[in-house]
């Protein structure tokens, strides 16, 4: 059971719903059901409210995610700027052009050559 979430780093949100109005009581409960009440999350029994005792669950992203994450948006401020320093400057929009190209051939070659090897193996 998670009993709150709270934002943690550049890369997670948390929106909507708060943890005063996560439960509303109208009527007799059932058994099993579960509320949230003076900062406690209580479980009813039949008869009686439980507090739920013990650890929670906290939720976040791996340092390897959040690396991941801040190589693309790196790489995606590199392609940003390519980008437009290739509108600004004739030799720049060459140069990129050249790039994509090689790009798109290596990228070819792979296919070609892993549809190659796995023909003959």
């Amino acid at each position: 059971m998670i009993k709150s979430l709270t934002q943690q780093g550049m890369f997670t949100q948390v929106s909507n719903g708060s943890p005063a109005s996560t439960f509303y009581q109208t009527g007799q409960p059932m058994s099993g059901q579960v509320r949230y009440c003076n900062n406690e999350f209580e479980v009813y029994d039949g008869s009686i409210w439980h507090k739920i005792q013990g650890s929670y669950a906290s939720v976040g992203l791996t340092s390897s995610a959040e690396s991941a994450i801040n190589w693309a948006l790196g790489k995606m401020n590199e392609e940003n700027e390519l980008k437009k320093l290739s509108n600004e400057h004739p030799a720049v929009k060459i140069a990129y052009e050249n790039m994509k190209r090689a790009a798109e051939q290596l990228e070819i070659t792979q296919i070609l050559s892993k549809e190659e090897y796995e023909s003959t193996s």
